[in-house]
């Protein structure tokens, strides 16, 4: 990989869609489909009785159906193809390799879908949050588009995404998939669901967070993880016994392409009637070795030495799992407040690098302690994959009131100011804990507190050596809309970069890969053979020989 750190930005795990045959409709001055049919719904005549408007509502719907599709988005369809052709999308696809009945659906699957990553804003510089967003170009037949169209970021270690596409979660019978986006390569890869008859909701529970991503080698292979407890067979509730499913990219050994699944036991606590409360709100990777599901109440479920199941054989058994509680004193209370409250609200964790794991809480004005006087204090777990041990400084606990008072956004008594959704970031070898700061207004005719303005604020958490952090307040896009803090609730720090160089970095560490490889176990490489960087179309002739210069220049980055 390449020597310099990735950018890490804020994402929002929700995915934004654009239907790209509705743009060309609408390019060529045509109503979309669900304006064309309101249109035709206001001119029916009068109806003498409620079941006749009905009859004749359906059969405006239905004919209105048949006439757009052939009158307006088959032609559509044609041009957004010709476009297609000659202009393929800025992410490449990755070939859909895996053997199953449904391989030729999964491509054209993966043929309708565009994802779009923005221009990325991170570091003290991130202004606005960032989206990605996925253009649908389906035909108009394709049975997707009678769906709502839904795409959630599960998880991300170093330069992958995994997402759930569609409605499909494990267990349900909704139509969508699995994605992987890897923005080193500047790529995406289908994986299909879990086979139907391994999940039931009613012989497994979820355990809270989705799907996780595990980056398990150098060539930047992965693995995805479905870890889902059994239900107990009386209480219907978790047991401490589950079931891990692992999907295994290209080249990942001889469980490549498929999905495989363990039964394991989980070291969890129980209560006194054997019943294990542990439910994840967020899942992460410690180095390339090992998984941790983090309920933000309880402790940290590991998983580690995933990796050597890739070069072992399907029956090797090497994982280890292990249960690290949270720190004594960060012990949920028991009051209504906190019980009910989304535990994401007010804490949150980051995986820093292999030796050292963060936790940042902001909760004790969830325990009856005032906004001003509440404390937001950061732990720092060592050695969390061997002889772990958290470690709390006196001189990285701040006061919210003070750093609120500070803020250039409080302008005047009346307004209030709300932290929440911690997110923990770095720039360079700095850690950044961010909230969102959504400010209210005392308004006299409703008598009501009302949203008026929402704000990032960053906080470097060592600060510049004397007693109070460094920070540093954004106003967010959008941030006078009402109850505007909805729109951030999702969102996590990824260390992700989509560019030119980074993506031949890429091709250019296959390529050693493949020439590695043992000739007794891989093709012949000839040695004589020449590479040539591949250069996106339409790039100037003099931006095309700059960047021939440069990477032809550049000394070996890898190991």
């Amino acid at each position: 990989m390449s020597n310099r750190p990735p950018q890490m930005v804020l994402l929002d795990r929700y995915v934004r869609f654009v239907d790209e045959l509705k743009e060309v409709i609408e390019e060529g001055g045509d109503l979309p489909l669900d304006a064309s049919i309101q249109s035709r719904l206001k001119h029916l005549p009068p109806c003498a009785s409620t079941q006749e408007w009905a009859d004749k509502q359906q059969e405006a719907i239905r004919d209105e159906i048949i006439r757009h599709r052939a009158e307006v988005q088959e032609p559509a369809f044609a041009i957004l193809r010709e476009r297609k052709a000659s202009r393929p999308g800025a992410m490449r696809k990755e070939p859909v390799t895996f053997s199953c009945d449904a391989g030729g659906y999964y491509r054209r699957v993966l043929d309708g879908i565009n994802p779009r990553l923005p221009e990325l804003t991170g570091g003290k510089k991130a202004a606005v949050m960032n989206f990605l967003t996925i253009g649908i170009s389906w035909p108009p037949s394709h049975h997707l588009r009678s769906y709502p169209q839904a795409g959630f970021i599960a998880s991300c270690h170093d330069f992958l995404l995994a997402l759930y596409f569609g409605t499909y979660r494990p267990g349900l019978s909704s139509p969508g998939c699995y994605l992987v986006i890897n923005t080193w390569a500047n790529s995406v890869a289908i994986v299909p669901p879990l086979p139907t008859r391994w999940v039931t909701t009613t012989s497994h529970c979820g355990i809270g967070a989705g799907v996780a991503i595990l980056r398990h080698n150098f060539y930047g292979d992965y693995v995805l993880a479905e870890l889902f407890p059994h239900q107990d067979s009386r209480s219907h509730l978790p047991s401490n016994k589950a079931t891990l499913f692992l999907w295994w990219s290209p080249n990942s050994g001889s469980l490549a392409g498929r999905w495989t699944h363990k039964e394991v036991v989980l070291p969890l606590p129980a209560d006194d009637e054997g019943t294990c409360s542990f439910r994840a709100d967020m899942v992460f990777a410690v180095a390339s070795t090992s998984l941790c599901w983090v309920d933000l109440r309880t402790g940290i479920l590991i998983c580690d030495r995933i990796d050597m199941l890739a070069v072992g054989t399907e029956d090797d058994d090497p994982l280890v799992f292990r249960f690290i509680p949270l720190p004594r004193e960060c012990a949920t209370k028991a009051d209504p407040v906190s019980r009910w409250r989304s535990a994401e609200e007010y804490r949150t964790m980051f995986c820093v690098n292999r030796e050292h794991i963060m936790f940042v809480c902001m909760d004790s004005y969830t325990q009856g302690c005032p906004l001003n006087k509440s404390m937001l204090t950061k732990w720092t777990l060592t050695s969390p994959l061997t002889r772990w041990k958290w470690h709390k400084y006196g001189h990285e606990s701040f006061c919210l009131g003070d750093l609120l008072d500070d803020l250039p956004i409080l302008k005047n008594n009346s307004r209030l100011l709300m932290p929440s959704r911690p997110v923990i970031s770095m720039e360079g070898s700095r850690v950044f804990t961010n909230l969102i700061v959504t400010g209210y207004d005392y308004k006299l005719g409703s008598r009501q507190l009302e949203a008026t303005g929402l704000y990032k604020l960053s906080i470097d958490m060592h600060g510049d050596g004397g007693d109070r952090p460094r920070w540093e307040a954004t106003v967010l896009e959008g941030s006078s809309a009402g109850s505007p803090s909805v729109h951030y609730s999702q969102l996590f720090a990824a260390g992700i970069s989509c560019c030119l160089e980074k993506t031949m970095e890429w091709e250019s560490l296959q390529r050693e890969r493949s020439t590695s490889k043992s000739p007794s176990m891989e093709e012949v490489i000839d040695e004589d053979e020449c590479w040539e960087w591949v250069l996106p179309e339409g790039l100037p002739e003099d931006d095309r020989k700059e960047w021939l210069r440069k990477l032809n220049a550049r000394p070996a980055i890898y190991a």
